[in-house]
């Protein structure tokens, strides 16, 4: 295994310790300092590591935010040793360090504020108006469902509780529910079609949250509800169909396995039509 490869972890405490100012963790969170890898080994992160298990108790901190190698190109963030979220390099891993650590120690942090949001195809995780991650669409096929995990990771490390999928989806999207709903009987399509091109331009992914349509409009957002078990996902429509018997919609795979219908196949929903907020 090579020194990339082992964990190494770096807590607000034996970051602290090697500064003097309160412009540290602006500088962090504005990206000013940057980090050469080669100039950190692993007997010093690990000389770290155990230096800042053993602080005063007035210094201890309620939150110990610590980020480890994966590998070379990911690190992972944690909260009192919980993994929550990755990011893709060293410096990234540091500023998410820094802004969580100033973050959650503050006396009125409330938790429940850690949010999802997806600006201009960028899903971020967020707290109030400071953003603490980015999750590049291009990166991972069903980013609403990564940025659902990560922010539930955040909020129950730090204590609160978890949101459900479509309210994580409602919040990142920034959607309402309408009074416009549909009954019917959705199917779902997946390997076969995968990578092909949708109706829309667009190519199939049937891991994403999206579905087929007869009609409605493309970009259209619904809230989908398997009324056998009521499990609940939001779809975007982003294609045509389906064309068998009464089918109202096709659902991804990703989609039908959050309404636990990937096995039955054919099930009937309640599907509401959700609109931008005003």
């Amino acid at each position: 295994m090579s020194s990339l490869s082992k964990l190494w972890a770096i807590s607000l405490i034996s970051l602290a310790s090697s500064v003097t100012s309160p412009i540290f963790a602006a500088d962090l969170a504005d990206n000013k300092i940057n980090y050469d890898l080669n100039q950190i080994s692993p007997e010093q992160s690990s000389t770290n590591k155990q230096s800042s298990q053993k602080p005063s108790n007035d210094a201890k901190p309620k939150y110990i935010i610590e980020f480890q190698a994966k590998t070379a190109n990911e690190w992972i963030i944690t909260v009192n040793q919980q993994p929550t979220f990755e990011v893709k390099d060293l410096p990234r891993a540091a500023i998410a360090t820094a802004k969580l650590a100033v973050i959650l120690n503050t006396p009125d942090f409330d938790p429940r504020q850690l949010e999802p949001l997806v600006v201009n195809g960028e899903y971020l995780g967020k707290y109030k108006n400071t953003i603490l991650f980015r999750i590049p669409k291009s990166e991972v096929v069903n980013p609403s469902l990564s940025l659902t995990q990560w922010i539930n990771n955040l909020r129950v490390a730090a204590g609160a509780e978890p949101m459900t999928l479509v309210e994580a989806q409602k919040q990142m999207y920034q959607l309402t529910v309408t009074n416009e709903k549909i009954d019917g009987i959705a199917s779902w399509y997946g390997p076969y079609f995968q990578g092909r091109q949708t109706a829309s331009g667009e190519q199939f992914e049937q891991q994403d949250f999206t579905a087929a349509h007869p009609s409605l409009p493309f970009d259209t957002y619904l809230k989908v509800t398997n009324r056998q078990n009521g499990r609940s996902v939001v779809v975007r429509i982003n294609d045509r169909g389906p064309y068998v018997g009464d089918r109202s919609l096709d659902l991804s795979h990703a989609a039908a396995i959050a309404l636990n219908s990937d096995e039955v196949g054919v099930v009937p929903v309640t599907a509401t039509i959700l609109a931008p907020l005003r």
